[in-house]
């Protein structure tokens, strides 16, 4: 027996997604703390070398009109933490000409190591620039004191560089220890998130456990209790075993009720037929082989209508309804019917088609193959229980039920009718008058009556004048 289509489980995709989720969580923190390490180590860093940059310009003066640099070594001590570094400077005057330092380090002006132009500098502030220098990343500070002596009016730039190394070792170790908080708290975040997806989907795991320890012909409700979101899904499974449920009843009542009505009819034919086998009269045989006929007719009748049962229980839960004229079928079965009527000396007419048609009034929802076999049963049974030379008249008409327009197919015949005390019983399968001769199978009305309820329609049934029945069929009608 071939299996259905197997897909991931929810446990599975949630777990997924929520791995790939701190994966991309993961990714976002070691960038932002790569970021922040960088940073930080660069505020550190350039705070030092303003520090010196600044020490530098408080040791420049004026002597004679010459600009003295005294170096403070204090301020490149303050650099020296970072052993493995190198330290450059420059101290030129305001024609840019060196006063001491390195002649060649990278100007303002001038592009760094990543191609970027090096703006000039504006304000007095310290200014920050990266820039290579003999092979190496340099970040350097750049600082102009104004000086305002009688012989020397200008400024004086201070320019101090510094590897990087340092920098980038210190920006690492900051990534990475903030990287070692944050790994811990995202797996333990994964495993609880693990544990409450397993908590969350142990419902459904409870779930499928009751109705897989089920036997099959246990189809009650599911009482568990379920989250909300599974109450619907609960629901529509109870709904569905419901509906089997019902359908399994009826199955097994019809079953039921097919044998015995099949059973009796059958042993009446084979009595029929052994007392024809050992008659010797032959009027008396011909009598009783036209009985042998006629029980086998009745019993075709009754084995038909079963199977129109059967096959109606089954179209009402797979057919959608559609629209459907129903003054045109009615006329449609009328015509079908009517051969049989006439060898009976039984007249049909039918009034009220034209006018609907005319007005495109007559429209009902409904399933055609259902509501034709409903009317012929209704037809059959008005013909079979009126006397010759009688009439039986189909009308359509309009009428208003409970402030609604509706539509109502009458049967009327000239027969013996129905006693108001068993009009409640013919409905009911198999049920046979005890005071009519010529009763039938016991399932005409009974399928009309379930294919009425099928079309959420009224069947009722009244009394004809002088005589008879009229069976009335009131459809709701759609525009």
């Amino acid at each position: 027996m071939g299996r259905g289509n197997k897909t991931n489980s929810i446990r599975s995709q949630l777990v997924l997604m929520t791995l790939l989720l701190l994966i991309l969580m993961t990714i976002i923190t070691f960038f932002l703390a790569n970021s922040y390490g960088k940073r930080s180590a660069q505020i550190s860093f350039d705070r030092l070398l303003t520090s010196a940059a600044l020490q530098t310009a408080e040791s420049i003066s004026m002597k004679e009109g010459q600009v003295i640099v005294d170096l403070p070594w204090s301020a490149f001590e303050i650099l020296s933490s970072a052993p493995n570094d190198r330290v450059f400077y420059r101290i030129s005057d305001k024609g840019g000409n060196k006063i001491t330092g390195y002649q060649d380090l990278p100007q303002l002006g001038e592009t760094d190591r990543r191609g970027k132009l090096i703006q000039q500098q504006t304000r007095p502030e310290p200014r920050f620039f990266d820039g290579a220098y003999q092979g190496e990343a340099v970040r350097f500070v750049l600082f102009k004191k104004q000086l305002t002596e009688t012989l020397y009016q200008g400024d004086v730039s201070i320019q101090i560089g510094q590897t990087v190394i340092a920098r980038e070792a210190l920006a690492s170790e900051i990534s990475w220890r903030a990287i070692q908080l944050v790994l811990p708290f995202i797996f333990i975040g994964f495993i609880l998130v693990v544990l409450g997806i397993w908590t969350l989907l142990k419902p459904i795991k409870e779930l499928n456990k009751a109705l897989s320890n089920r036997t099959g012909f246990d189809l009650s409700k599911i009482n568990l209790p379920v989250p909300s979101e599974l109450t619907p899904l609960v629901q529509s499974i109870n709904h569905f075993m419901g509906q089997l449920d019902n359908n399994l009843n009826q199955l097994q009542r019809f079953t039921s009720e097919a044998a015995h009505q099949l059973r009796t009819p059958l042993a009446g034919l084979k009595s029929q037929a052994q007392n024809a086998l050992s008659e010797d009269d032959e009027a008396t045989r011909h009598a009783q082989l036209v009985r042998v006929i006629e029980s086998c007719d009745m019993l075709n009748h009754t084995v038909s209508q079963l199977l129109l049962q059967a096959t109606l229980s089954h179209r009402f839960q797979s057919q959608q309804l559609m629209r459907i004229n129903l003054a045109q079928m009615s006329k449609k079965v009328c015509k079908d019917v009517v051969v049989s009527a006439l060898q009976q000396d039984i007249e049909i007419s039918f009034e009220g088609e034209e006018t609907f048609a005319r007005e495109n009034a007559g429209n009902i929802l409904g399933d055609a193959f259902a509501l034709e076999q409903m009317i012929r049963n209704i037809l059959e049974n008005a013909i079979k229980y009126s006397p010759p030379h009688s009439v039986v008249s189909v009308s359509i008409l309009s009428v208003t039920h409970a402030l609604k327009p509706m539509i109502r197919l009458a049967v009327k015949d000239q027969g013996i009718g129905i006693p108001d005390s068993e009009k409640p019983h013919v409905f009911e399968r198999f049920y046979r008058s005890a005071n009519n001769p010529r009763s039938g199978t016991g399932l005409g009305l009974a399928i009309a009556k379930e294919v009425a309820d099928h079309h959420n329609a009224l069947l009722t049934l009244s009394d004809n004048e002088p005589k008879g029945l009229v069976v009335n069929l009131t459809f709701e009608l759609v525009g």
